[in-house]
């Protein structure tokens, strides 16, 4: 599953296959949930372009988004939905 955001900065990270993907700041970009959930923690990326965003310098380099936040986030997705799909018990008052 995908999400659509809002690229604040430059900003690579390491695809399925493996290839480096580079996003570009002031586009919008469909990207799997759990590296749309990573750049959201770093506040690489935006639900959408906030009113008064200007772009960075181009002579900022991209932001590096590891593999391994991005298997955190995916990690912390899948508790997060764990946690959704649970049945809760009236009777226990939780």
């Amino acid at each position: 599953m995908s999400e659509r955001r809002f690229a604040l900065v430059d900003f690579t990270y390491s695809g399925k296959t493996g290839r480096l993907r580079l996003d570009e700041a002031g586009r919008t970009h469909l990207l799997p949930r759990a590296v749309a959930h990573a750049a959201t923690k770093r506040e690489l990326v935006a639900k959408q372009r906030p009113p008064h965003w200007t772009p960075p310098s181009i002579f900022r380099p991209p932001e590096v988004l590891t593999e391994v936040e991005v298997n955190e986030a995916e990690a912390e997705l899948k508790a997060l939905q764990r946690h959704a799909l649970e049945v809760v018990d009236p009777d226990k008052g939780v």
